[in-house]
């Protein structure tokens, strides 16, 4: 199995899960926080190669498509996600790609692409550091790398989202090396299996990064506005602390 296996299994046994929910939109945090944020820091794509790492069942490189990136290369462990991907009517393979392979060991050229994109994909646990070598490798010395995941200060020491800042996350859990393992439930649809996601503190996080060669050059948390809240009632039950952190990267030159 690609990747690290515990990931990857559970990925493959979700795989029809979340192409639901991405397919269907069910998931407030993507499609009114995370997307609309990811989108807004990518800015304009015209013309650029891209690399989808951790493309999922594929929206992200469609969408990236119809913005007018000249060709993009989606990777993921998941066999499913691939085929999906390939499958979806609006897949175009004169200008996208899809790849069953792991992030860490990508089948990219050296200085191949001008943007790496990396969302929500799960925190290495075998070697994690590798991925963001990868990263610098395929990355153009003009390109930019954009990473969007769960927050590493704020996201669950444990299966609930409510664990970070209780009374039973310690320093040690967040100094430490923390495994998340949960099932998600997205409108009432609950994943059959509980995935897995690997957690580091924010200074080894950005070790990780720097070490690969990377300036970070801005860094945001996706948040819900003043207007969201003010609509929906729903957030400031659910998004009690930043869940997300978003990193511009580019190679120090």
């Amino acid at each position: 199995m690609l990747g690290d296996e515990r990931v990857s299994d559970a990925y493959a046994k979700n795989a029809e899960f979340w192409i639901t929910i991405v397919r269907d939109k069910l998931d407030p945090y993507q499609t009114l926080l995370t997307d609309p944020a990811l989108l807004d820091f990518i800015g304009d794509c015209e013309g650029l190669s891209v690399l989808d790492a951790g493309c999922g069942e594929g929206y992200l490189t469609r969408e990236l498509i119809r913005r007018g990136a000249d060709h993009v290369a989606g990777v993921d462990t998941c066999r499913e996600f691939v085929d999906a991907a390939i499958g979806h009517p609006e897949h175009q393979p004169g200008r996208a790609s899809f790849h069953h392979a792991d992030v860490a060991d990508l089948p990219l050229a050296e200085d191949s692409v001008d943007l790496v994109v990396v969302n929500r994909l799960p925190n290495g646990i075998d070697q994690p550091e590798t991925r963001f070598r990868e990263f610098a490798r395929v990355l153009k010395r003009s390109g930019r790398l954009i990473l969007l995941g769960m927050h590493p200060c704020f996201y669950a020491a444990r299966a609930e989202r409510t664990a970070a800042g209780s009374d039973d996350f310690s320093i040690d859990d967040y100094f430490g090396v923390r495994t998340v393992e949960q099932r998600f439930n997205v409108e009432g649809k609950v994943s059959p299996a509980a995935s897995v996601q690997q957690f580091y503190s924010l200074e080894a996080y950005i070790q990780m990064i720097t070490s690969a060669g990377f300036v970070i050059a801005d860094l945001r948390e996706p948040h819900p506005t003043v207007e969201q809240r003010r609509q929906n009632p729903w957030w400031d039950q659910n998004f009690r602390r930043p869940l997300f952190l978003m990193l511009e990267c580019i190679p120090n030159n």
